[in-house]
């Protein structure tokens, strides 16, 4: 059995080692906090919509951390930021959202948040004279125009380098590919949309998101309700579709990923009893993209998968 002596000596020779131990702890917390913040320290931009997460992704590529709000079939016009969506924001280095009234219960938060840190409305940086106005309202759906939507995508570029300046090169090479798919993608879609006789270049729709496409691409774009989905449909508005279908023969209408078919239905059912057979030509990406690994998952795709489901069904 060991002396008072002893074991007095003993906890003084491992008292002597303490201090390394301690040193050692601190240093093993140290280097694994450093390293959990080399895991996060690429800048984070945070964007609103599928299809801005998407134009991050194709232009900042692997040198940013790239995420979004909105996931594939949420509707844009009715979403809500939830708690995790304000820790994300709180984070991020950079934001980006649509504008032009399209994210309508989320406009105080960019509002807020512009106060603090860079939050950019891409729409609203473009001319105005290219937007669409519908009875005093701005149209938000611009990216349905290929052309309209390769100057956001210029726009995110210009941002991003603003930022983050020592990526400049590799932004600039990544928005050269994008700008040459996306001139490649908008002559594939007018000649597609030139198979079509003038005649079957009626596009009926859910809402009223496709005003953009229809300008852009020669169709007349004929909507049951208008451009904000928080306000229903009403009877007069089905009434004045039924008369334009008729009229015009249009064979089939579409109904659209991020919204209830309601309108839809009730479109067909009413014209069923009429004795008018009315097709639905299909359902449509408007304001998200699609579930990754699903035709239109990403910007090219949703608009490539769109134009096929249109002249499928109009031809």
């Amino acid at each position: 059995m060991e002396s008072f002596s002893q074991t007095t000596t003993s906890v003084i020779r491992n008292f002597s080692k303490w201090p390394t131990l301690i040193l050692s702890v601190m240093l093993f917390v140290f280097v694994s906090f450093t390293s959990a913040q080399a895991a996060h320290s690429k800048p984070l931009v945070v964007s609103s919509t599928t299809m801005i997460t998407d134009l991050v992704n194709q232009i900042g590529a692997d040198l940013i951390e790239s995420k979004g709000l909105m996931g594939p079939g949420i509707d844009p016009h009715y979403y809500r930021a939830t708690f995790n969506d304000m820790r994300l924001l709180r984070r991020a280095d950079l934001v980006f959202y649509n504008g032009l009234g399209l994210e309508g219960r989320m406009a105080q938060v960019f509002y807020n948040l512009s106060a603090l840190k860079p939050t950019v409305a891409l729409g609203e940086q473009l001319d105005p004279q290219q937007l669409l106005v519908i009875n005093g309202v701005v149209d938000p759906h611009i990216w349905l125009s290929v052309p309209l939507w390769h100057k956001v995508a210029e726009e995110v570029k210009t941002q991003l380098i603003a930022h983050f300046p020592e990526h400049q090169f590799t932004f600039e090479q990544n928005f050269a590919k994008l700008a040459g798919e996306l001139n490649e993608l908008h002559d594939w879609v007018l000649n597609e949309v030139a198979q079509l006789p003038d005649e079957r270049r009626k596009l009926v729709t859910a809402h009223d998101a496709f005003g953009y496409y229809g300008q852009t691409y020669d169709l007349e774009v004929i909507a049951i309700q208008g451009l904000n989905t928080e306000v229903e449909f009403g009877l007069a508005a089905l009434q004045r579709v039924k008369q334009i279908v008729t009229e015009y023969h249009i064979p089939a209408v579409f109904a659209e990923s991020t919204l209830p078919t309601r309108s839809v239905n009730a479109l067909i059912n009413g014209l069923a009893a009429e004795g008018y057979q009315l097709k639905l030509g299909g359902e449509l990406l408007s304001d998200a993209l699609a579930v990754a690994g699903q035709p239109g998952d990403t910007y090219q795709s949703m608009i490539r998968y769109n134009t096929l489901t249109i002249i499928d069904a109009l031809r």
